[in-house]
């Protein structure tokens, strides 16, 4: 562990960190005709590669976004909530480009394409925040790509605990993850996420709890 204090290079945050969220007026008229459905917690909503003809809503609970290969190993692509929506991208394929799960019970409107087609031809404005949104996904999935290209496994760490903290009492906190929540958020082996958390702790940087990690002082800029 290096113990230079020295923050880890980040990308700009600006409104990276500011997912697009549907205002009531617009959530209000894309729901106008959808289905609302209930779902427990930890179910499959979408499956990669499943034929795509229908928009889900989340009114209520969150659902976790990600890919995965044939072995089974998975990388998270986005954690989603109320007023966010995800399947849009059946306007342009056929098929599902990634998994959705949900990490908590979840209410969820589901909208059919046909009618989804026909809201954004009479709503520019919805039609707008479609295309915000997707540029947004589209720049945080660039800045994702590039980390992996170009950052280290503590580097893509550190970068995540900065975040997803918040400034409290004088300290960053920031919410607790498993091993392989993170090793999955970061695309890397529970194993190494293992090492570098206990390098952290045995250092004095983070503590980890059951609900909190607390950044302690500043992370080192390599490790």
């Amino acid at each position: 562990m290096n113990d230079d204090p020295s923050p880890p290079r980040t990308a700009p945050q600006d409104d990276l960190a500011r997912t697009p969220v549907l205002s009531q007026e617009l959530l209000t008229e894309l729901i106008r005709t959808a289905q609302r459905k209930t779902f427990p917690r930890n179910t499959i909503v979408v499956l990669e590669g499943d034929i795509a003809e229908t928009l889900y809503v989340i009114l209520e609970g969150s659902v976790r976004v990600y890919v995965a290969d044939d072995g089974g190993k998975e990388a998270e692509l986005n954690v989603m909530g109320p007023g966010e929506y995800f399947g849009e991208l059946m306007l342009g394929s056929q098929r599902r480009t990634a998994s959705v799960k949900t990490l908590t019970p979840a209410r969820l409107c589901v909208v059919q394409r046909p009618d989804f087609e026909r809201v954004l031809a009479d709503r520019p404005d919805i039609a707008f925040h479609v295309i915000h949104t997707l540029i947004h996904r589209i720049r945080v999935l660039t800045n994702s790509v590039s980390n992996l290209a170009l950052m280290d496994v503590y580097g893509r760490v550190a970068q995540l605990f900065t975040e997803t903290s918040r400034e409290q009492d004088g300290r960053r906190i920031a919410p607790a993850m498993s091993q392989q929540k993170i090793a999955d958020r970061v695309g890397a082996s529970r194993s190494m996420i293992n090492r570098i958390l206990k390098d952290l702790t045995t250092g004095g940087y983070i503590r980890v709890g059951k609900t909190e990690i607390v950044l302690l002082k500043a992370l080192p800029k390599r490790w």
